[in-house]
């Protein structure tokens, strides 16, 4: 009866060496490098868009609500999440009022009988200038300092 050490007949696999672990960690750190940047400006712009189709219905909504009552609603200022008027829920959907925005903050009431204007603002957002740049360019004209869709002198997207 012949004897074999463990090891003959197995050819020459040893399993993974060094050089191989560090050229496939160096693959997967390039990769991820090239790839990250790419799914964060997605999510970014996810976001945005989240953002421009909520201030569009919250528009309708607050037309169809100066419509049906004959003028919008007051100014509308609540400590907590919620902060639209009382009666938006027949001409919003509530969840999207109650909600935090996608780019940080609540979305906010800003009435005719305190501001020159009535609009929806985004109360302490978290945004960067350039993601609230972007969402004047989906909703306007790309300028916050005018337009529709502006920074006014309180300092919230509006």
């Amino acid at each position: 009866m012949e004897t074999r050490n463990w090891n003959q007949g197995m050819g020459s696999s040893r399993g993974c060496g060094l050089i191989e672990l560090l050229m496939v960690v160096t693959v997967i750190a390039i990769v991820s490098s090239i790839a990250i940047p790419s799914l964060t400006r997605y999510r970014d712009l996810a976001q945005v868009r989240a953002v421009a189709s909520n201030m569009k219905t919250f528009a309708q909504g607050f037309e169809t609500y100066r419509a049906s009552l004959g003028g919008f609603p007051p100014d509308w200022h609540l400590d907590g999440p919620y902060h639209l008027p009382p009666r938006m829920e027949d001409f919003i959907p509530g969840d999207i009022g109650a909600a935090n925005t996608p780019l940080g903050g609540n979305y906010n009431w800003e009435g005719p009988n305190n501001y020159p204007y009535a609009g929806i603002s985004i109360y302490q957002v978290s945004a960067s200038s350039d993601l609230i740049d972007l969402l004047d360019d989906m909703l306007d004209d790309g300028d916050t300092s005018q337009g529709k869709f502006r920074i006014p002198g309180n300092g919230r997207p509006t």
